[in-house]
């Protein structure tokens, strides 16, 4: 049982729930109690009957959305699927190719037919048509290309891109709004209940005074009997005595006649030796509910954008998997014809049109592979044999393509990030709560050594995951890091300890560090140059994107399931991710498009590259103050200060989220800005300032409002920074200190980096516990000023730096 301060409280039991008031005497002792009782099993149906609404109106949306998705997404490409069906069917022919869609494609089909047709004569020639036989089973080999997608791909795609947005967004935004509805239209009938009975109890006061002979025009109190209803009840937001007009009235008018009054609101008669002498008109507050929900209202939010996430990651998969994807393996295999290659083909099981013509074109690489095995047992045979220049058949059986694509490792990335920061809302203070052993140690310290762990043990794991992914492959170090990962959050489940959350916190550290390098160096390794950049913008972009998902999710998660349960949901999703790296990655085989990096930083080359002052400055003034912020203010103190100004895991959460978004938003600016007229030293400085001026007023006035300030400028600063930063650090690498080497650069950035920010955690943690969370923002704030400051005074002072005039084009 719980007790308030006004002597109101609550209990609930199996059967009931039971709210009351306790009655003191005139001594300020408990004399009596008023109880309302309200049965559970009232409440279990009415609860029943509110998810049965939203199940079944999921439903239908789900059916109708996608029944309507297909329509739209069949009529939308309709002109392709009969060009691509009129193609499949005269594969071997030429009557087709006047007609104007795919023109290229049908090209180089055509190209492809007559080298087959070239390559088929001559063999029959040589060895005998009887002789073209089908090749033996010999084992299948393979090989991992990686090539850009096709611009026929790129055509079909984009005519889909905004019908899939609308689509998405639509189906979200729907059942977002009837979840609303329904746990509004739900409560409904009790509020009517609640008005009626508010408006009786005014009616009896008003007639016990209208018996005690009080006329009506004279009654005394009249207007503070009503202003305390008001305040009583908060749910009422109007309150009238009319007779043919109003008497008394209290609260806020609606805008409308009396009698449209008297039909909108609850009238409730007062009777007088069976006279109707007046009505008193009650109008319930129609926004009471949405501020009494407000906090699921935030929840429903939440959930439907990150629905939307999860939606925009899905299609993306399903799009590369089912339309992209066999498109642009088409347009490869059949280029390579062209082109007289015939050693490859692909593996097909579907009926489309794109299938079809896929496995005609495989079927042509291996009639000539059987011809050519024919042709080796002749004299003098060889393994392979070039026909002309140009021509390249195999006399074993073609090797199978596997092809590659940031989109193999997107939607995994996504999950494995969200299930890494679903605990940042509140892993500061589960740390807090947990028996301490280490009594010795100032506190904020201690709350602050899992969070060391972690970024300790990704310091130590980061430099071998390069050279594991290159002899184990990308797939199995993934599953490799998969085990620490899911087995840590089982650890967190059980932990009673900071020891305890400690150890484990290491092995969430090398988990996530394997996992999301092996993703990274997937992508790098499988994309091909002239769409790197990109590759890696979308891959930062999915990152994030489940960086802002957990976050937010997590939150509403310990709110309403409590902090342990995250870390199982946490588990699932990492195991969940695992499962699906080992369906669509490939082993370890070799890529076509790796390319290999330099070695590991040595120390001499690490103190070369400190000694240069302008790196000494962008590293010292720049990048080790924002990842700080980044790491000790977000991860760290951000929870500890919202905790400790009241406010739940929930709104951490969904500070969090506005955080991430903010860097999503801002991060992607700088790509959009025009080239070579913005200064990237001018951004640099500027996302700082932000960052450090709005993290250095919160620190100063500290309160909800000013944390929401905090967020978004830091969340815009950190964005800002991280673009041009990393562009300025390349342009050193390549400029001044390309004698190092550039990949020894970016190691020497990776390491410092890494050090710098367990450094710092530890540092602001001591703060932190010895002067409070205020003065520890506050020292993270002069931090990245003080950084900034030295980075711009050395800039403009030092004349012989190159000015970095804006982006590369």
């Amino acid at each position: 049982m719980e007790e308030g301060s006004n002597s109101q409280w609550g209990l609930e039991t199996a059967t009931a729930l039971i709210s009351g008031a306790t009655i003191k005497d005139e001594n300020d002792e408990r004399a009596a109690a008023l109880a309302v009782i309200y049965p559970m099993n009232e409440l279990r149906t009415h609860n029943r009957l509110i998810s049965s609404q939203i199940w079944l109106s999921a439903l239908a949306l789900l059916t109708g959305f996608s029944t309507l998705a297909y329509a739209a997404l069949r009529y939308r490409l309709r002109s392709a699927i009969r060009t691509l069906d009129d193609i499949a069917s005269h594969a071997e022919d030429d009557s087709t190719l006047t007609a104007g869609d795919f023109a290229d494609f049908r090209a180089t089909l055509a190209a492809g037919t007559a080298k087959y047709r070239l390559a088929t004569t001559k063999l029959a020639a040589l060895i005998g048509a009887e002789r073209a036989e089908a090749p033996p089973a010999w084992p299948q080999g393979a090989d991992v290309i990686s090539v850009p997608d096709s611009p026929m791909a790129v055509t079909v795609s984009r005519r889909l891109t905004a019908l899939i947005a609308v689509l998405v967004l639509g189906i979200t935004v729907s059942l977002g709004t009837v979840a609303y509805r329904s746990i509004d239209e739900s409560f409904a009938p009790e509020l009517d209940k609640r008005t009626r009975l508010i408006g009786s109890i005014a009616n009896d006061a008003i007639a016990r005074t209208l018996k005690a002979g009080v006329p009506l025009d004279m009654m005394v109190g009249g207007r503070e009997f009503f202003s305390s209803l008001l305040r009583d009840f908060p749910e009422i937001s109007y309150f009238a005595l009319v007779t043919n007009r109003p008497i008394l009235e209290m609260g806020t008018r609606p805008s409308t006649t009396t009698s449209v009054m008297l039909q909108a609101g609850t009238v409730v008669p007062i009777v007088v030796d069976n006279k109707l002498v007046a009505n008193v008109v009650v109008i319930k507050n129609a926004g009471y509910l949405s501020r009494e929900f407000r906090d699921l209202i935030l929840d429903l939010l939440v959930v439907t954008l990150v629905t939307i996430l999860l939606a925009v990651e899905l299609v993306s998969l399903m799009t590369n998997h089912s339309l992209t994807g066999p498109l642009t393996r088409l347009d490869y295999i059949l280029k390579l014809q062209a082109a007289g290659d015939f050693s490859h083909r692909i593996l097909v099981s579907g009926i489309s049109a794109v299938d079809r013509l896929g496995q005609a074109l495989s079927l042509r690489a291996e009639r000539l592979a059987a011809m050519m095995a024919a042709a080796q047992e002749l004299p003098k045979g060889t393994r392979a044999v070039q026909l002309e220049p140009d021509f390249i058949i195999p006399a074993g059986r073609p090797l199978i393509m596997r092809f590659c694509s940031l989109g193999d490792v997107r939607l995994p990335l996504f999950l494995i990030a969200a299930a890494d920061s679903f605990p940042l809302s509140f892993f500061s203070l589960y740390v807090r709560d947990a028996d301490n052993p280490l009594t010795w140690l100032n506190p904020g310290i201690v709350i602050s050594l899992p969070l060391a762990a972690y970024l300790t043990a990704i310091v130590f794991g980061s430099p071998y995951a390069r050279p594991l992914a290159k002899r184990f492959g990308h797939r199995n170090l993934f599953l490799f890091a998969s085990i620490p990962a899911a087995l840590s959050n089982f650890g967190f489940f059980i932990s009673t300890n900071v020891l305890e959350i400690i150890f484990f916190c290491v092995f969430s550290g090398i988990g996530y560090a394997f996992a999301s390098l092996s993703c990274q160096d997937y992508v790098i390794d499988a994309a091909p140059k002239e769409q790197r950049a990109q590759a890696l913008g979308l891959f930062h972009v999915a990152m994030f994107g489940g960086f802002y998902a957990g976050t937010a999710l997590g939150g509403v998660v310990a709110d309403r399931l409590g902090e342990r349960s995250v870390f199982l949901v946490c588990a699932v999703l990492i195991v969940i991710s695992a499962a699906m790296i080992l369906r669509m990655l490939p082993g370890p085989t070799h890529v076509s498009a790796l390319t290999e990096r330099g070695g590991r930083s040595k120390l001499r080359q690490l103190l070369g590259t400190i000694a240069d002052g302008q790196f000494a400055t962008l590293l010292f003034g720049i990048i080790l103050p924002q990842t700080i912020l980044d790491q000790v203010f977000i991860s760290y103190l951000l929870s500890l200060q919202m905790n400790a100004l009241g406010a739940s895991t929930a709104d951490t959460g969904r500070l969090m989220m506005i955080y991430f978004l903010m860097v999503i938003l801002s991060g992607s600016l700088y790509g959009r800005l025009p080239a070579g007229r913005i200064s990237a030293v001018g951004i640099t400085v500027a996302g700082a300032l932000l960052g450090g001026v709005t993290l250095l007023a919160a620190a100063a006035v500290t309160n909800g409002w000013t944390m929401v300030v905090a967020a978004i400028g830091t969340g815009l600063g950190y964005g800002l920074v991280s673009g041009p930063q990393t562009a300025t650090v390349m342009e050193l690498a390549e400029g001044r200190l390309a004698h190092i080497g550039s990949e020894r650069v970016l190691g020497a950035v990776r390491v410092m980096d890494r050090i710098g920010s367990v450094v710092g955690l530890v540092a602001i943690a001591g703060v932190a516990g010895s002067f409070g969370y205020s003065a520890a923002m506050g020292f993270i704030a002069i931090l990245v000023l003080a950084g900034v400051g030295s980075y711009l005074i050395y800039h403009v002072a030092s004349h012989s730096l190159p000015i970095i005039a804006g982006r590369k084009a």
